[in-house]
């Protein structure tokens, strides 16, 4: 008899890129003014990847890529990951 295991269904890719896809459209303003805005989430064979921009001052933003997992690691806590986690 087969066991029925509620992980049998899990994704790694799909399923960051659901929690991924919610940061689209954020910014992130800290108390300098310098902002980070996430404006694309593409899934790819390794995994989901986040585009963003970083506005630094008047100048043009930098567009930086970087994927979901380290993204979180790095930035999740200004985007309120942690938070929806425990909730």
């Amino acid at each position: 008899m087969e066991e029925n295991n509620e992980f049998d269904d899990y994704d790694p890719v799909k399923d960051t890129a659901d929690w991924a896809e919610k940061l689209l459209g954020k910014i992130h303003t800290f108390e300098d003014g310098d902002k980070l805005e996430v404006v694309q989430v593409k899934r790819r064979d390794t995994g989901p990847w986040i585009t963003y921009h970083v506005h630094q001052g008047p100048g043009i933003p930098r567009k930086m890529v970087m994927m979901a997992e380290e993204f979180d690691v790095t930035y999740g806590h200004l985007f309120g990951l942690r938070d929806a986690e425990t909730k």
